[in-house]
C-alpha cells in the first residue's frame, strides 16, 4: 500500500517542442482517477468498441459541418466571423463562442476554419488511445495523450477513417488554435479554451523519418480533466460511433449513451427536431438541414 502511494505521489519531468519550437517542461503525475478512467472499459472487449463520453464537454455544438458555407463565408478569402451557437444541457442553457483556427495550410496559404468532424474524429480516436493503450497521462495537472502520428492514422483507419499525415498534422493544430468561450445563462464564462490547450509535436524531419518512434503530445480540453476528476463520463459504444457515415448520427449516439440513463421498454426517450437542430448546431452548419445531413 505505501508502495502504491508513493507511486501515485511520485511526479518526474517531461520535455517537450510545442509547434514553434519552444522546449517546454511539464511535471508528470499519477492521479488514481486517470487509472480509473482508463480501467473503465470492460476487459471482455476483445475488439476494443468501447470509450467514454465526457460530461458538458461532448454536450458542446463546436463542428461545423458545411465546407463549402464556410469557404463562403470567409472575408476576402482568408477570415471567418466568430461563431456563436446556444444550446442546452441537463436543463441549463450556455452559450459557446467558437473562435476560428487561423493556420497555414500545407501549399503555405494562410486561411481561418472552424473545427470540423474531422477533428472530432481525430478527438475521438486519441482518447480511445488515451485508455486503450494507457497513453493517456497528467502534465501540470491536466490531463493529455502521448502519441505518434503513425498510431493515430492507423486507429482511425481501422476505424474507416484513412486521414494522411499532412491532414492530420492540419486538424492537430487546427484544434490547437481554436478556441471557446462558454457562457451560462446568467452570462458567467464557465470555459474560455482552445479545444487542445497544449500540441507537442516534432520536427517534419521527425515525422518522416521515424513516423513510429516521433513521439506527440496533446493536452486535453479543461472540462476533460475536470470530467475526469468528478468521475462524470459514461461507456459508449465507440466502435459502432466510428462507423456512422454523418456527425449528426455521432452526436446523437453520444447523447444518447450520456443522456438515456433511463433506458428500457416502458422508459422511451423523447426528444424534438427543433432540440436536436439547436444543440447539435446542424442548423449552423446546412444551408439545408435534413435527418440525414452530417
Amino acid at each position: 500500500m505505501a508502495e502504491d502511494i508513493r507511486e501515485r505521489n511520485r511526479t518526474e519531468k517531461i520535455r517537450g517542442q510545442d509547434i514553434t519550437g519552444k522546449v517546454m517542461v511539464f511535471a508528470k503525475t499519477h492521479p488514481q482517477q486517470l487509472t480509473l478512467f482508463q480501467t473503465f472499459l470492460p476487459e471482455e472487449d476483445p475488439d476494443e468498441q468501447y470509450s467514454n463520453t465526457i460530461e458538458l464537454y461532448d454536450a458542446i455544438p463546436k463542428h461545423f459541418s458545411n465546407p463549402k458555407q464556410m469557404d463562403a463565408m470567409r472575408e476576402g478569402g482568408k477570415y471567418l466571423p466568430i461563431l456563436e451557437r446556444v444550446f442546452r444541457h441537463r436543463q441549463e442553457t450556455y452559450t459557446v463562442q467558437i473562435h476560428p483556427a487561423r493556420i497555414k495550410d500545407r501549399h503555405g496559404a494562410e486561411r481561418e476554419y472552424y473545427p470540423t468532424p474531422r477533428e472530432e474524429l481525430l478527438e475521438d480516436a486519441l482518447r480511445k488511445i488515451a485508455c486503450d493503450r494507457l497513453n493517456g497521462i497528467y502534465l501540470d495537472n491536466m490531463a493529455g495523450v502521448q502519441f505518434t502520428l503513425y498510431e493515430l492514422h492507423k486507429e482511425l483507419k481501422r476505424r474507416g477513417h484513412d486521414i494522411k499525415f499532412w491532414s492530420l498534422i492540419e486538424a492537430l493544430t487546427i484544434c490547437h488554435h481554436a478556441g471557446m468561450t462558454l457562457c451560462n445563462a446568467s452570462g458567467h464564462v464557465v470555459l474560455k479554451s482552445p479545444i487542445f490547450p497544449i500540441l507537442l509535436l516534432g520536427s517534419r524531419q521527425d515525422w518522416v523519418r521515424q513516423p513510429k518512434e516521433t513521439r506527440c503530445y496533446v493536452q486535453f480540453n479543461p472540462l476533460i480533466t475536470h470530467c475526469i476528476s468528478q468521475l462524470s463520463y459514461r461507456q459508449f459504444n465507440y466502435g459502432a460511433c466510428m462507423t456512422y457515415t454523418h456527425r449528426l448520427t455521432r452526436w446523437f449516439h453520444k447523447r444518447l449513451a450520456h443522456n438515456y440513463t433511463q433506458a428500457g421498454l416502458i422508459n422511451p426517450y423523447s426528444i424534438k427536431m427543433s432540440t436536436i437542430l439547436r444543440d447539435s448546431g446542424t442548423y449552423q452548419s446546412h444551408a439545408h438541414t435534413t435527418m440525414s445531413g452530417g
